[in-house]
């Protein structure tokens, strides 16, 4: 099954990285509905996992929290009347870094009503500063030319973007540039891999190698190569 693209795509490697080392013939991730008891399939590989208990098979399954409920599941099915010690183990290890990666679902939704907050304060205290001031000139009944100017040299100097939202701005571009970096990385190594039967790490540390000698950003050595595989094709 494809990756769904609500959830992180790490997920499924992750799952099936811990099917392979433990041994299970297939596993699945559901989302639930706490409320309702729903269940959706999310990711999943290899045998089906039985709804219901199934002779000669044998299910091992992790609830997987965001927040205070559990709203997945992760399921492992073994053909077989049962699990060794070690595999139950190694499972229990892989599943506790997956529900920690299947939380990143929520980042989305935690950071954005943390913006909103932020937002909603510092436009507060704008407002306050503003009327404060704008108050305090009627108060003191200075010559209208005067408080004209005055209110709105005021008005610019509070209404400049605040503190936030520049470093939210600057943190955005940031992390916009750390994932186009990585998708350079990713095709880079993959066209080393297909080229010359390199693993992922080998092809890894020759793009290492190569920015280190030739004193260039690895993201500029990993777009050098693919721009010379599109002029050689």
């Amino acid at each position: 099954m494809e990756p769904s693209n609500d959830f992180p795509r790490s997920l499924h490697p992750l799952a099936l990285l811990a099917s392979r080392e433990a041994g299970a013939d297939g596993y699945a991730i559901h989302q639930m509905d706490p409320a309702g008891g729903r269940r959706e399939v999310k990711f999943a590989w290899g045998a089906a996992v039985p709804e219901d208990a199934k002779k000669g098979f044998s299910v091992i399954s992790f609830p997987l929290r965001a927040g205070d409920e559990a709203t997945g599941v992760l399921l492992f099915v073994f053909r077989g009347a049962a699990v060794s010690p070690g595999a139950q183990s190694l499972l229990q290890r892989i599943a506790s870094a997956i529900e920690e990666v299947w939380r990143l679902s929520l980042l989305p939704q935690t950071y954005a009503r943390n913006a909103a907050r932020v937002g909603e304060l510092e436009a507060e205290l704008a407002d306050s500063k503003i009327a404060d001031r704008a108050c305090g000139l009627l108060a003191a009944g200075p010559p209208a030319p005067e408080a004209i100017d005055t209110i709105l040299r005021h008005v610019e100097s509070v209404l400049r973007p605040g503190r936030p939202a520049t470093v939210l701005g600057e943190l955005a571009e940031e992390i916009e540039r750390e994932i186009a970096e990585r998708d350079l990385a990713t095709r880079a190594k993959a066209l080393l891999q297909r080229r010359y039967g390199m693993s992922e790490d080998q092809a890894h540390v020759h793009l290492r190698l190569v920015s280190r000698k030739s004193r260039k950003r690895l993201r500029d050595v990993a777009r050098d190569l693919l721009e010379e595989s599109v002029s050689n094709a």
